[in-house]
């Protein structure tokens, strides 16, 4: 009786320990118009992954996994821009980067500890632009990549 008690004691436990995980997707586009060359320094996030898709923009889908934060705490951080990106176009060169370059840690008042928080983005880019996959290595995480125009 008591190695069932504690069975189902555990199983609670870990299904109260995973209802503390709160998940949000937020997407951005971005419009490359004429830009021959493209920019991407994005920070702050873990496992960055480049898809080729026949849109005529860029298309960024962050994830975003918090756990010990509510769901208004998680949507605060979202509209402060903490997972944002924002854009620059100098002549024909287009930049792409995380608007919060640094973030603090999330330590809610009356807590000891502060809350885990996983971040990966997916950058989706049109098909007419080249890279170089070595910048997309693990190692190269926070590193800015370049984009460049195919030639046609």
């Amino acid at each position: 009786m008591l190695h069932r008690l504690l069975i189902l004691g555990l199983a609670l436990g870990l299904q109260i320990r995973a209802a503390a995980q709160m998940e949000r997707t937020v997407y951005q586009v971005f419009e490359v118009d004429s830009a021959k060359t493209v920019t991407l320094d994005i920070v702050g996030f873990t496992y960055p992954e480049l898809h080729v898709w026949a849109g005529n923009s860029i298309l960024t889908e962050a994830n975003i996994q918090v756990w010990e934060a509510s769901p208004e705490i998680v949507n605060f951080l979202i509209e402060q821009g903490r997972y944002a990106f924002e854009k620059e176009i100098v002549g024909d060169e287009l930049r792409i980067f995380t608007k919060i370059r640094k973030r603090e840690d999330i330590k809610l008042p009356g807590m000891h500890t502060k809350c885990v928080e996983q971040t990966t983005v997916k950058v989706f880019v049109p098909d007419i632009y080249e890279w170089d996959p070595s910048e997309w290595a693990a190692d190269q995480t926070d590193k800015p990549k370049i984009l460049r125009r195919k030639v046609e």
